[in-house]
C-alpha cells in the first residue's frame, strides 16, 4: 500500500520529483562550469566570485633612490591579480607617504642571487650615479624569468623601467 502525502502524491512520486530537481541542479552547475572553462570573461568572473582579494607584503628595502640623501622605502606587494612596487617617501613627522605605485606586468614572484644572497627585491646603485635602482625579478606566465630595473627620472618626477 502506497503512503499518501497531501493530495494525490505518493512517497514514490515525491522521490521522483526530488531526483528530478537534484539532476536539474547538477546539469545547471555543469553548464555554468563548461561556460566558465571555455569563455575567458566568464572564467574571470567565476574566479573573482570564488577567490578572495588579498594583499601580501613580499619584500621591502630602503635606499636613496633620488640622490638627495634620503632613504626611501620600496615594497613588493602581491595581490590576487598582480604584483606591485610601492615607493614611500619619509615625511618629517616620521610617517611614510606613498610616492608611486608601479604595477609589474608579470604575475609571478621571482628570486635571484644578488651579492651572494637570494633576493626578490634589491636596491643598488648599479650605474654609479649616486642613486639606487630598483631591481625586481619576476616570472612571466610561461615561467620565463625576467629582471626589471627601475630608475628615478627627474624629468617625469617618477620611476621608469630601464631594463625588462
Amino acid at each position: 500500500m502506497a503512503l499518501r502525502i497531501g493530495g494525490n502524491m505518493t512517497a514514490n512520486k515525491v522521490q521522483q520529483h526530488l531526483m528530478f530537481a537534484a539532476q536539474s541542479v547538477l546539469v545547471a552547475i555543469f553548464g555554468i562550469s563548461l561556460v566558465a572553462a571555455l569563455h575567458p570573461d566568464a572564467r574571470a568572473g567565476v574566479r573573482s566570485a570564488l577567490v578572495k582579494d588579498y594583499r601580501v607584503l613580499v619584500s621591502s628595502a630602503r635606499a636613496d633612490l633620488i640622490g638627495n640623501g634620503i632613504a626611501y622605502t620600496v615594497t613588493k606587494v602581491k595581490t590576487r591579480d598582480s604584483i606591485f612596487l610601492e615607493v614611500f617617501r619619509p615625511e618629517p613627522d616620521g610617517s611614510q607617504k606613498l610616492m608611486e605605485k608601479i604595477e609589474l606586468t608579470d604575475a609571478r614572484d621571482g628570486y635571484f642571487n644578488f651579492n651572494g644572497r637570494v633576493a626578490n627585491l634589491a636596491l643598488e646603485d648599479i650605474d654609479d650615479d649616486g642613486r639606487a635602482e630598483i631591481l625586481v625579478p619576476v616570472f612571466d606566465r610561461d615561467l620565463v624569468g625576467r629582471l626589471s630595473i627601475f630608475k628615478y627620472n627627474e624629468g617625469m618626477n617618477g620611476f621608469e623601467r630601464v631594463v625588462r
